[in-house]
């Protein structure tokens, strides 16, 4: 793998990783709004860093000149990433419990009026797993791929040090 990879030049790889984000954001929205697949609120805030990385990307690939600077925002948005979505994992293997965060925020006056929310909307909380391709959950996936991401950074800042 690590000779297949110095065929491709670092802007390249940096091509790659920004289209590999684009998809993943149509992906995980088309799952969401095209299939009408419950996203829980930590499965939308590991988006976010997508967003992110998907700007430093292009600035990278448009000024590579500046490549010392922001790669390093990049590896930090692809760690932040990476632990939002070890903490999801671990919220749907029961190892985390689920925060605030994953609660819903309405205000309830009773236990019937939220059973009623809860019915009504078919909101699940972040431990429910609503969606797995080849037995994985988006939040596995992310965590796989974030991990793929981080090595190919890697791979790239110890070639524009050579």
């Amino acid at each position: 793998m690590k000779q297949y990879l110095h065929n491709f030049t670092s802007k390249q790889l940096l091509q790659l990783l920004l289209v590999a984000h684009i998809l993943i954001l149509l992906s995980v929205y088309f799952i969401e709004y095209g299939m009408n697949v419950y996203a829980c609120k930590l499965c939308k805030y590991q988006r976010i860093p997508y967003f992110i990385n998907i700007l430093i990307l292009s600035l990278l690939i448009f000024d590579f000149n500046k490549f010392k600077k922001i790669i390093y925002i990049l590896l930090l948005s692809l760690f932040i990433n990476l632990g939002i979505s070890f903490y999801h994992i671990g919220v749907e293997q029961k190892i985390f419990s689920e925060t605030k965060v994953c609660k819903i925020t309405n205000q309830v006056k009773s236990k019937d009026d939220l059973l009623k929310q809860l019915n009504k909307s078919g909101i699940k909380g972040c431990s429910e797993v609503t969606f797995r391709i080849f037995g994985f959950s988006l939040s596995t996936l992310n965590f796989l791929t974030n991990i793929v991401f981080l090595l190919l950074c890697y791979h790239i800042t110890r070639n524009e040090k050579k």
